[in-house]
């Protein structure tokens, strides 16, 4: 793993071709995974939050803690990089209900709400997904590959998925 680049909480990285990117400990946060097959270059965002209160007051080291600062950022970011964006396209995982109470509705919890969020900007930006784990109830940690798309999602006690 240490060939990896690594996603931190409310970060992205880009990558080109074999090049892995990984994120850790995805619990009620999402992993959104973007790239441009066709140049091979992709993205990795790890959001914690849906909606940044305030963009205009926060430093854009600050945007990818949210999906709608995160999402548009690494949007430019790749196409700076050379990727087309009508050709983007996404992976999503994490989204896990972590957090169970009985005072706040399992739709309403902030895994959920981050989710919602991720998939309304990303319906915003016409970007499809493709293909998604979430939600259920454990964390996950992430591995995407750029170069052939591919998302592999670890869990503890879990057989690797990949999508």
């Amino acid at each position: 793993m240490q060939d990896m680049i690594m996603v931190n909480m409310a970060d992205y990285k880009l990558s080109r071709g074999k090049q892995k990117l990984i994120t850790r400990d995805l619990g009620s946060c999402v992993a959104v995974a973007m790239r441009d097959a066709e140049k091979g270059i992709g993205g990795l965002l790890h959001i914690m939050l849906p909606a940044c209160p305030n963009p205009e007051e926060i430093k854009e080291q600050e945007y990818p803690k949210f999906a709608d600062t995160g999402i548009d950022l690494m949007i430019r970011q790749l196409v700076y990089a050379g990727a087309v964006r009508k050709r983007l396209t996404v992976k999503l995982a994490g989204a896990a209900h972590v957090v169970k109470t009985e005072f706040v509705p399992i739709e309403r919890d902030i895994s959920s709400r981050n989710l919602e969020a991720v998939k309304k900007k990303l319906a915003q930006c016409q970007i499809p997904v493709l293909a998604m784990e979430v939600e259920e109830d454990f964390p996950r940690t992430v591995i995407f590959e750029p170069e052939s798309g591919i998302l592999q999602i670890k869990t503890a006690g879990k057989k690797d998925r990949f999508i």
